[in-house]
C-alpha cells in the first residue's frame, strides 16, 4: 500500500533467504530504494524507478540528504496514496469501527450530514445552513451594548426606540428557515444516547476538520505572515498608505477565516441562537420538530460527556446569556447543584494556552491551524472519588479564553475589548493561569497591565480571587539561579505596572500584592519549549510534560483549600458579571 518502498540490508545476495521478496520488490512498479550497509556508492539508479545508497563508512547526513532527495522525487511523480483505515484490508490487523454497530451508525449519521456540505463553497456554508447567527446576531449584540451604555443626552424615547430594535432583529432570527443540516443535527442528537450519541458527534467533529483542514491551514499560514507585517509597520509608527493597504488585506483575510472556520461550536452557536430567537417571541418555530426549551438539555448532555460548550461568542464579542443560563439549568437538573471549581486561563494569541490545558487534563479545546480560540469556551471535569477526599467539591469547571493583545480576526482589537475579556474572566475563576509566551519585555508589560487591572476590578466588587503565572517556552528552565533573576524582573514588572494600572482604576495600590494574594516564588511556573527541536518531526519535550506535572499540583494544592462554588452561583456570577461589563 505504500508509495515508496526503502529496504536496509547488508548486500545483495542471491542466496539469501529474503531473495525472494527483493526480487519481488525490484520487479513491482512501485519505487524502491536499497540501502546497503556494506557498500560505499553514492544515490545510484539501477532501473526506472529503482535507487541503491551504500553506507559503509558514509557520513550520515550526506545519506540522510540523499535519501530525503529520492523519496522527495518519487513523491512528487506518484498519485499513489492510502487511508490509514484501510491497511485492515490487507493485512490481520483488526479495526474497532467495523465491529462497532454504534460507532458504524454514529459515522453513517455524521456523513450523512457531510454529505449536505459538498457542493457548498466552504465561505457560503454558514451563511446557508447557520442564518441564526451572523449578521443579526451580531446586530443583537451591538444594539444590546448601545442599551446598556446610554449617551448622557439618552433620552427615554431612543431608548425605547433601541428596545423595539432588538425585538424586530429577535422576530427576524425567528423568521429565519431552520436548515436540513441543523435539522438532522437535532434529530441525530434527540434519537441517540449513550455511546451512539458520543461516536456521531466524535466523528462529526473529525469530518468537519477534514473538510475545512486545508483551507484554513492555507488562510492561517497567509493572515499570520500578513499581520506579521502590520505588526513590524505599527512598530515603526509607519502611517503610511502601504499600512492602510496591508491592514486592509489583513481584514479581507481574517472575514474568509471567519466565513470558512467550521466546527461544532458553530452548529451549537447556531442551535443557541434557535432558542434565544424562540425565547424572545415566547413561541415554537414551525419548522423546529421538536420544542425549543428541549434544546439546552442537548448541549448540558454534551458538556457532561467532555465536550466544551462555547461560553462567549468570539465572532459577536457576546455572550449569550439567556442560552448560557438554560444549559446551565438543564446541567443543575442533571447533576444536581454540584459544587464545582473553576479555572480560566489568559494569554496572548498563539501562546499555547489550549494546549496547556488539553495535556493536563486530556480536554479537547480546538489547537490546529486556523483553529485559534476565540471567544471562550467552558469544560466540566468530573473529579475522581479517589480526589475528592482531598477536595471540596465533584468537578472542575475549565475555562479557556481567545487571546489577548492580538489583531482579532474580526479586526476590533483594542485595548478596551481585551480589557472587558480579562474582567470577565478573571471574575469568573477561583484561580486564573496568566500564560506569558517567550521573553518579549513588550508583550508581557502589555499583558499584564491588563491583567492587574482585571485584579483590581475584581478586588474593588470584593472578589477573591488567585492566579498564577505560567512563563512558557524557556530554553533554560533549570537554571536555578536565572529562574531567581526572571522572578525578581517579574515582581518588579508587576510592581511598576500597578502603580500605573492604579491612576488609570484610581486605585490605592503601591505593590501587587496589594491587589491579590501573590508568592512570586510559588506562583510563577517556567516551562521549557513544547517541541524538542524544530517541528515539524520533533518529538515533545519531556521537561515540558514535567513542567505541566508541577503546575497541575499547584492547581490541586489551590483548589484544595478553595469551598469553589455551587452551579446556580456560578450560573448568576456570569449574569451579574456580564452585565456590569456591558454597562461600562
Amino acid at each position: 500500500m505504500s508509495s515508496v518502498n526503502v529496504v536496509l540490508l547488508p548486500r545483495l545476495d542471491r542466496n539469501d533467504r529474503h531473495a525472494a521478496k527483493m526480487q519481488n520488490l525490484f520487479q513491482n512498479k512501485k519505487p524502491l530504494i536499497s540501502l546497503f550497509t556494506q557498500d560505499e556508492s553514492t544515490v545510484t539508479e539501477t532501473n526506472k524507478g529503482k535507487f541503491k545508497i551504500g553506507l559503509k563508512d558514509r557520513n550520515q547526513s550526506d545519506v540522510s540528504e540523499e535519501l530525503r532527495r529520492a523519496i522527495n522525487d518519487f513523491l512528487s511523480e506518484s498519485s499513489s496514496t492510502f487511508r490509514l483505515e484501510d491497511v485492515s484490508k490487507c493485512s490481520d490487523i483488526r479495526v474497532d469501527e467495523e465491529d462497532d454497530d454504534d460507532c458504524s451508525r454514529g459515522r453513517a449519521a455524521a456523513q450523512q450530514m457531510m454529505s449536505l456540505l459538498k457542493k457548498k463553497d466552504l465561505t457560503e456554508i454558514k451563511e446557508s445552513f447557520l442564518p441564526h447567527q451572523g449578521k443579526l446576531w451580531h446586530q443583537w449584540s451591538q444594539k444590546n451594548k448601545e442599551l446598556h451604555r446610554p449617551r448622557a443626552d439618552e433620552i427615554e424615547m431612543e431608548i425605547s426606540r433601541k428596545q423595539m430594535e432588538m425585538k424586530k432583529i429577535r422576530q427576524q432570527q425567528d423568521k429565519s428557515d431552520i436548515s436540513e443540516f441543523i435539522k438532522l443535527f437535532i434529530n441525530e442528537m434527540n434519537s441517540h444516547g449513550g455511546h451512539e450519541m458520543l461516536f456521531f458527534l466524535n466523528w462529526l467533529r473529525i469530518l468537519l476538520d477534514e473538510h475545512t483542514s486545508a483551507d484554513l491551514s492555507a488562510l492561517q499560514h497567509r493572515y499570520d505572515e500578513k499581520w506579521s507585517t502590520v505588526f513590524k509597520l505599527m512598530k515603526n509608527h509607519d502611517k503610511s498608505e502601504q499600512l492602510r493597504a496591508e491592514q486592509a488585506e489583513l481584514e479581507r483575510i481574517s472575514e474568509d477565516l471567519q466565513a470558512t472556520s467550521f466546527g461544532l461550536e458553530h452548529i451549537m452557536r447556531e442551535i443557541s441562537q434557535i432558542y434565544e430567537s424562540c425565547s424572545s417571541v415566547k413561541k415554537n418555530k414551525e419548522d423546529l420538530q421538536i420544542d425549543f426549551s428541549s434544546l439546552p438539555s442537548l448541549a448540558a448532555e454534551m458538556m457532561i460527556s467532555g465536550f466544551p460548550l462555547e461560553l462567549m461568542d468570539g465572532d459577536a464579542a457576546h455572550v449569550p446569556v439567556i442560552w448560557i443560563s438554560a444549559v446551565l439549568d438543564q446541567l443543575i437538573h442533571r447533576l444536581g447543584d454540584q459544587r464545582v471549581f473553576v479555572l480560566s486561563v489568559l494569554g496572548i494569541r498563539g501562546s499555547g494556552k489550549s494546549t496547556m490545558l488539553n495535556a493536563m487534563f486530556g480536554l479537547q479545546f480546538a489547537v490546529s491551524d486556523g483553529r485559534t480560540t476565540r471567544g471562550a469556551f467552558m469544560q466540566l471535569i468530573r473529579v475522581s472519588d479517589e480526589m475528592k477526599t482531598q477536595m471540596n467539591f465533584n468537578y472542575i469547571l475549565v475555562v479557556d479564553t481567545e487571546g489577548l493583545n492580538a489583531v482579532e480576526l474580526a479586526g476590533r482589537s483594542t485595548r478596551h475589548h481585551d480589557n472587558e475579556l480579562a474582567t470577565f474572566f478573571v471574575g469568573l475563576g477561583n484561580l486564573t493561569l496568566i500564560n506569558i509566551f517567550g521573553e518579549n519585555p513588550s508583550e508581557m508589560q502589555d499583558i499584564l497591565q491588563i491583567v492587574v487591572q482585571a485584579f483590581m476590578r475584581m478586588k474593588k466588587v470584593r472578589l477573591n480571587t488567585s492566579c498564577v503565572f505560567v512563563h512558557q517556552n524557556i530554553s533554560d528552565v533549570t537554571a536555578g539561579e536565572k529562574n531567581m533573576e526572571r522572578r525578581r524582573r517579574l515582581q518588579e514588572t508587576l510592581d511598576e505596572t500597578t502603580k500605573l494600572a492604579a491612576e488609570e482604576e484610581v486605585y490605592d495600590a503601591e505593590c501587587f500584592s496589594d491587589v491579590i494574594r501573590f508568592d512570586v516564588q510559588n506562583d510563577v511556573k517556567y516551562f521549557a519549549q513544547f517541541w524538542e527541536g524544530k517541528p515539524s518531526m520533533a518529538p515533545p519535550n519531556p521537561n515540558y510534560c514535567e513542567n505541566i506535572q508541577d503546575l497541575k499540583k499547584t492547581i490541586m494544592s489551590q483548589a484544595s483549600i478553595s469551598d469553589g462554588m455551587r452551579l446556580t452561583h456560578f450560573k448568576d456570577h456570569i449574569e451579574d458579571l456580564w452585565e456590569a461589563l456591558l454597562k461600562e
